[in-house]
């Protein structure tokens, strides 16, 4: 959960940025569920906590809790000094036996939830999200992010050899009996895993349905969010859903979040692409949004694509380092 802190600033990757920021804004719609500052986040901070601190700021959350794998004493002093608000309790330890434990109270408790983790996919993230799918209440989102590169032998790896690797990867029968070397092709990787977990996600809806006798409190799952984006070498793939009961399907729909343009409730992901400009391009592209007319009169040298792609995310591209989140 943490180990990538060592090597990766948080604070500065492009994407991950704008991410934060496209996942805020999505999050703001929950005040129809209730304030958003009464619910609580639990999330993986690593040593910059820079989603703590945009959630606190920008919502007021003072509920919060940072899982970090490290056992290391060291480590954990640095942690603790680095925790930027005393409202965040940081729980060490492994974050499958932190959400499972019997000393983390669900009932009551709307949870904004990221499951950002360093490395690949693992069984465990499947798990984590099933445990989160059977506890959260009604109104709360799970967000979950790891990185797609599932290294080299899986890459050079024949089609037989490329399931093998992948079916270890997710470790559960129901979802390995689905798959077939074909799922596993380079343009298909990403809708094959968002179908994965869409499938265990669907499953532990209907068991803990099977339990609630009144209609009304019976729950739904809806897919938010599914973006695609490469930072620091890593290709990152993020999946978010919200969950609710049917008593609030009214909230639901005044949320409002197919009116966001990177809501995404489909089996193909949200690029999120960077392109690089000099401070003087990027003076002359805001000054041409959002009703933007290409080609852009005062910079015709820029290409179409890129020009596109800044349209997509310029409210939420970062500056080189954002003081906002972390101070």
């Amino acid at each position: 959960m943490a180990g990538s802190s060592i090597s990766v600033n948080y604070n500065v990757r492009p994407c991950k940025s704008i991410e934060r920021k496209m996942m805020c804004e999505m999050i703001s719609r929950l005040n129809a569920f209730d304030q958003i500052e009464n619910y609580r986040y639990i999330g993986m901070g690593a040593k910059y906590f820079a989603d703590f601190s945009l959630l606190h700021k920008e919502f007021g959350i003072t509920d919060m809790i940072s899982m970090e794998i490290s056992s290391d004493e060291n480590n954990k002093r640095r942690f603790e000094f680095n925790k930027p608000f005393n409202c965040i309790n940081i729980k060490f330890g492994n974050a499958s036996d932190i959400l499972n434990s019997t000393q983390l109270r669900w009932e009551g408790i709307k949870n904004i939830i990221w499951l950002d983790y360093d490395g690949g996919m693992r069984s465990n993230q499947f798990q984590d999200v099933e445990t989160c799918m059977a506890k959260v209440d009604t109104g709360s989102v799970i967000f979950i992010s790891f990185n797609m590169d599932l290294g080299d032998a899986f890459n050079k790896g024949s089609p037989n050899e490329k399931l093998e690797i992948y079916c270890s990867r997710i470790d559960n029968n129901l979802l390995v009996e689905l798959l077939t070397p074909k799922d596993l092709v380079k343009e298909k990787l990403f809708q094959t895993t968002n179908r994965m977990f869409d499938i265990i996600i669907k499953n532990k809806i209907s068991i803990r349905n099977k339990t609630i006798l009144n209609e009304k409190e019976r729950y739904q799952c809806r897919q938010v969010a599914y973006f695609k984006y490469k930072d620091s070498q890593a290709t990152m793939l993020t999946l978010g859903w919200i969950v609710y009961n049917n008593s609030d399907i009214e909230a639901f729909e005044k949320c409002r979040f197919s009116d966001l343009e990177f809501y995404n409730c489909t089996d193909q992901p949200y690029d999120i692409t960077v392109p690089n400009f000099t401070y003087k391009e990027l003076s002359v592209l805001n000054k041409n949004m959002p009703n933007l007319s290409y080609p852009i009169k005062e910079a015709e040298f820029l290409h179409e694509h890129e020009v596109m792609a800044y349209h997509k995310i310029y409210k939420y591209y970062p500056t080189i380092f954002e003081t906002s989140i972390v101070l």
